[in-house]
């Protein structure tokens, strides 16, 4: 596996090799009421000239100002509910939903996902990501790492790390296994399969690893990273949805063996005083997707 950092990439020199090989490239970005960092992102995108090719939105139910600010900054704004009605495929909401459908709302062979509450968000995020795919043709799929101030990477260092390394150790090299900054060339990533909600990062990266050759993906280094934290039982929640993802699919690649059905739901407790404590359930399993190959209106639009 190659390892990259935005500094040794020139911008000119991007945009002159992206031009010479005829590739193009398309960026979606992922929102559920991002209406603070919204607008400064898509304007660094769009600082970022022929280097990128199209940009959309893709919205998961947003109450906030997020569709008037594309609306405003002339972005092709795409709720979910018109991405299943596209697709002829019942919605099944969440982030990784919205990455599966800008596969097919994005015409480019290249396609790269940027989330959208990125505080300090800078070009760097940009060439970093889409940098190694332009210099080297082998490489299929590009995850991103960075540095992180605020030292937030805790479903990742409590949950998911462990057991990547235990059960899927392929992935062990991967400095941000959850990092929300990826993507990959058209040709593979229709041929795979997504998550509907935030395991998908995972799900992605697993398949990856253990489909292409090492020569065929790569790390970037973006630099510092802030971002919105949420709070312990959100992160929870999260970390309940990504746990369940790898249960599955380690059990379905035979790494580990499960001999009952894996529960659907995660008891947490809340407290108004701190003594009488009420159970929440919540439902954490996240649904798969098909790989966009096989679906019907995705194959009539690209000649599949």
């Amino acid at each position: 596996m190659k390892y990259f950092k935005y500094q040794e990439f020139s911008f000119k020199s991007l945009v002159a090799e992206k031009k010479r090989q005829g590739l193009t490239i398309g960026l979606a970005l992922p929102v559920c009421n991002e209406e603070g960092t919204l607008g400064k992102t898509i304007k660094v995108v769009r600082d970022c000239g022929k280097l990128i090719d199209e940009i959309i939105v893709i919205d998961s139910n947003s109450k906030d100002r997020s569709k008037s600010i594309c609306k405003k900054m002339k972005v092709p704004f795409i709720d979910d509910f018109r991405a299943s009605k596209d697709l002829g495929v019942k919605l099944k909401r969440g982030k990784g939903w919205n990455l599966w459908a800008s596969l097919y709302y994005l015409n480019t062979d290249i396609i790269i996902w940027i989330d959208s509450d990125i505080e300090n968000i800078g070009k760097q995020f940009v060439v970093g990501l889409v940098g190694p795919m332009i210099v080297d043709f082998r490489i299929n799929f590009v995850k991103c790492y960075y540095e992180r101030p605020r030292g937030d990477a805790r479903v990742s260092e409590i949950m998911a790390r462990p057991f990547l390394n235990f059960i899927f150790p392929k992935t062990r090299n991967f400095i941000q296994p959850l990092s929300g900054e990826y993507g990959g060339r058209r040709s593979f990533l229709e041929q795979i399969f997504f998550y509907s909600g935030y395991s998908v990062e995972i799900a992605l990266l697993i398949q990856a690893t253990y489909r292409l050759r090492s020569v065929e993906y790569a790390q970037s280094y973006l630099g510092k990273r802030i971002h919105r934290l949420q709070d312990v039982p959100a992160l929870g929640r999260m970390g309940a949805s990504i746990l369940h993802t790898l249960l599955h699919m380690a059990n379905k690649m035979n790494l580990i063996s499960i001999k009952h059905r894996i529960n659907n739901a995660l008891q947490q407790y809340t407290s108004l005083d701190g003594k009488n404590f009420t159970a929440i359930k919540f439902n954490v399993a996240d649904e798969m997707l098909s790989p966009m190959i096989t679906i019907k209106s995705y194959g009539a639009k690209f000649k599949k």
